[in-house]
């Protein structure tokens, strides 16, 4: 068996742990972005809700904030939250939040938010699974 040097030791230790918060991140925005009729919390009639959502490395995210005439009903596009969540580094404030002006209201009545919340530590238990199988299996 190979030894092991107490750096590398640590080094693998923080990449796991780097691995584990953003898959952890990662999962919580899908959760709460995951439409009723997925089995998630979020409803959707225009999915102008759903696209305004955003993402940003230590600050608020911005957004559109009222539905623009031309806007029509389309699939939700993630790739702006994974590039944030790629570029950012393990100790960075990542924010995640929707535009849409009625988001608050939204919240109140259907608790998309809340519920993601309050299941984080199931959600980062998991997301330690998947890292561990990814680097074990």
């Amino acid at each position: 068996m190979a030894k092991v040097t107490v750096g590398q030791w640590v080094a693998k230790s923080l990449d796991r742990l780097d691995a584990v918060w953003r898959q952890s991140a990662q999962d919580v925005a899908i959760e709460v972005q995951t439409p009723q009729s997925k089995g998630g919390r979020l409803p959707v009639d225009t999915s102008f809700l759903r696209n305004s959502f955003a993402a940003a490395n230590g600050t608020v995210p911005t957004a559109p904030s009222v539905k623009p005439e031309s806007f029509t009903r389309k699939d939700y596009n993630f790739s702006p939250v994974a590039v944030v969540l790629t570029q950012a580094k393990m100790g960075d404030t990542v924010v995640f939040g929707w535009g849409a002006t009625y988001a608050i209201d939204m919240e109140a009545r259907y608790s998309f938010v809340r519920h993601g919340v309050q299941r984080w530590d199931q959600i980062v238990s998991k997301a330690a699974r998947k890292v561990k199988a990814r680097v074990t299996g």
